[in-house]
């Protein structure tokens, strides 16, 4: 793809060699003979680069800099200031402003071309910079928050006590210290349906909390458990007093309404196999030994299979060596077999 660069010049004879000293370095031009001019398709055209000339009508090259400054993103983008003026103050005023480089007329049409390539590689290389940062800062933020409340006190529940119904309002944000829980809606006909499990680490009930919405599931105690609950106004409190934690909690809902939608993508168009593989992999990938321990109901309705057609497919990975089994517990062998099935 092109990149494109914004050429702004008054000097028609000027602007319309650079252009085509530019287009023929297979670069997408646009053209603007005066400040005023070029702030406006700066705005609306996103250039990849900026050759602005100093004296310019309306506005001069200072001005749309300065006036461009103000936008968000233009930090990015590179400013090529382009005059005839070569002394030192308008120089230094230039550079001062933030510009990226400063070319005197006349120049050399490699000159230019090598400041734009230039300027264009690093702007590139700043954003993939910017991009991987902010994804280590994401990750960074979301375990910082975690770490940050381990030291509260904890609440005790043991197996099969309800942590929350569904249609309660949520006051609280729980943390799993230690522990599982499964969280599950039950049906008109009384049928349980399992909607998915929570293991240390891990938060429950924020889909009520940030979304001001009753609970839309229950919560059960699979295990002996301790849950760290964080009152809903300190939550809030943190993201007004620390906006960035906003960006991670996005990110990290996003991520678990990705997981939902993949885990309906596979019940639609898995085969049964590839169906209870899948599950197995997920309910086990926050394992540190990759196991589990689950009733043989819960997992037939997480993974959307009979309960007799459960214990036959499980029966045969365990012969093919791919999973261990005792009694409701099952440990991961070979989990690239289970990826591999479709």
């Amino acid at each position: 793809m092109k990149k494109k660069i914004l050429l702004i010049e008054d000097d028609r004879i000027t602007r319309e060699n650079t252009a085509e000293i530019l287009e023929f370095a297979n670069y997408d031009i646009i053209q603007a003979s005066d400040g005023k001019e070029g702030v406006k398709l700066a705005r609306t055209e996103k250039p990849d680069v900026i050759v602005c000339d100093v004296v310019l009508p309306k506005l001069d090259g200072f001005g749309v800099f300065q006036v461009l400054s103000n936008d968000l993103g233009f930090e990015q983008i590179p400013f090529i200031f382009l005059s005839c003026k070569n002394n030192h103050e308008d120089i230094r005023k230039g550079m001062e402003l933030g510009a990226d480089d400063y070319i005197t007329k006349p120049f050399d049409e490699s000159e230019l071309l090598r400041a734009i390539t230039t300027r264009i590689k690093k702007s590139e290389k700043n954003k993939l910079e910017n991009e991987q940062s902010n994804e280590d800062v994401i990750y960074e933020n979301m375990t910082d928050l975690i770490q940050s409340f381990h030291d509260r006190d904890v609440h005790h529940f043991s197996k099969n006590d309800v942590i929350y119904c569904e249609g309660n309002y949520s006051s609280f944000l729980y943390l799993i210290k230690s522990g599982s829980v499964k969280t599950y809606k039950n049906t008109e006909e009384g049928k349980e349906l399992i909607t998915g499990f929570y293991y240390p680490q891990q938060f429950l009930g924020y889909i009520s909390l940030f979304g001001g919405i009753p609970h839309t599931e229950n919560a059960m105690a699979m295990e002996d458990l301790k849950i760290i609950k964080i009152e809903k106004t300190e939550i809030f409190g943190l993201l007004k007093t620390h906006p960035h934690l906003t960006l991670s909690i996005l990110s990290f809902l996003a991520n678990k309404f990705k997981d939902s939608k993949d885990r309906m993508l596979q019940m639609a168009y898995d085969s049964v196999r590839g169906r209870l593989a899948k599950t197995l992999l997920v309910l086990t990938s926050n394992s540190p030994n990759h196991s589990i321990n689950i009733s043989r109901s819960d997992l037939a309705n997480l993974a959307g299979i009979a309960k007799e057609t459960l214990i036959r497919t499980l029966s045969d990975f365990k012969e093919s060596n791919w999973i261990e089994i005792d009694k409701n517990h099952i440990k991961i062998l070979n989990s690239k077999a289970l990826a591999s099935i479709n």
